[in-house]
């Protein structure tokens, strides 16, 4: 599941029961979640964990469809009715995508044929895609669900290759599985430029990539269920890492991105809980806060801002929605129950 700001309330996109499509939203300051049903039970649509952001004055989703085909759905902010756009055809999407804005676009990241890495981008108002192939297809090789996102003036991914072949172009000694890479392309080129970030056995699961501050951050499951996060000033070519927390501390892909003056991180720790990690811009220090010591957390969690404060959605028990909430500067986090036991299907 993804959580987000979209206008004046947060959402959130869960796949549902018998491969439905489901958004939940709530005015800031409301304590009541709505629930809107994207695509029907039963229809077959949706194959994978969606992704939600705004775009223009639209919330959209992107989502896996059936026979791994890529779809895309929009609403205006503040209408009921959703649209469909077939992004790519069957055979061409083998992840969860990951949708953003970028400049005056619609973008949408995704594992293609053969672990090549995709990319689709789509003028705000125009119904046509246009297709890029960031990484071609390699012998074995697969990659990660990725992460995309503005940062600077240049679209940027983040995907884990968790069986990569010895010699791929360009990694010198970092061959191996389990690699970190990066690509980046200037708002209005052609050109995608890679960067490895990391090397041989050092990411354990998915990314997540966003901009905090003047930086490039990218956080993910380390060796041995370590945190890892790595940042790069915008404009430079060195990737800076940091042990966020040790090995026995991370047990999902994490989630990262900018609330207030803080870098901030949502991760499974052990047992079940849900713990949230953050770092005032500049400083090296990382701060720990047990969102819930319950064993409340069955998913990997989404972060994101949302008016003043720190909101975090995860799959609670028995396939449960919950959002936990937390005003910039507080200790307190707040938790609400969004959807019952049988509704995230993840």
């Amino acid at each position: 599941m993804k959580v987000a700001q979209v206008g004046s309330s947060s959402v959130i996109a869960v796949q549902g029961p018998d491969a439905s499509l489901l958004y939940y939203w709530q005015p800031i300051g409301s304590q009541q979640w709505n629930q809107e049903i994207v695509v029907q039970a039963g229809e077959g649509f949706i194959s994978s964990a969606p992704s939600v952001a705004q775009v223009g004055n639209s919330s959209v989703i992107a989502a896996q469809g059936p026979n791994n085909s890529l779809f895309f759905y929009w609403q205006p902010i503040g209408s009921q009715q959703w649209n469909l756009e077939a992004v790519a055809a069957p055979g061409l999407a083998f992840s969860a995508p990951s949708v953003a804005q970028v400049g005056n676009s619609s973008v949408i990241a995704v594992e293609g044929p053969d672990g090549s890495l995709l990319y689709y981008w789509q003028p705000i108002g125009s119904q046509q895609w246009k297709q890029q192939i960031v990484m071609q297809p390699g012998k074995g090789n697969t990659v990660s669900a990725p992460s995309v996102a503005q940062v600077g003036n240049s679209s940027v991914i983040a995907v884990q290759l968790p069986d990569a072949p010895p010699g791929l172009p360009g990694s010198n000694h970092y061959s191996g599985p389990n690699m970190l890479l990066f690509f980046w392309q200037p708002i209005g080129s052609q050109q995608w430029n890679q960067e490895f970030v990391d090397g041989y056995d050092s990411a354990f699961s998915a990314a997540s990539v966003a901009q905090v501050g003047d930086s490039t951050v990218i956080a993910v499951q380390g060796p041995r269920n370590s945190l890892q996060v790595y940042w790069q000033p915008i404009g430079s070519q060195q990737w800076n890492q940091e042990t966020v927390a040790g090995p026995g501390s991370a047990f999902s892909a994490p989630s990262v991105a900018q609330v207030g003056n803080s870098t901030v991180i949502a991760v499974e720790g052990p047992d079940g809980q849900l713990q949230f990690y953050w770092q005032p811009i500049g400083s090296q220090q990382w701060n720990l806060e047990d969102v819930d010591a319950l064993e409340f957390a069955f998913s990997a969690p989404s972060v994101a801002q949302v008016g003043n404060s720190s909101v975090i959605a995860v799959e609670g028990p028995d396939g449960s929605v919950l959002f936990y909430w937390q005003p910039i500067g507080s200790p307190q986090w707040n938790r609400e129950a969004v959807a019952p036991a049988g509704t995230d299907t993840e």
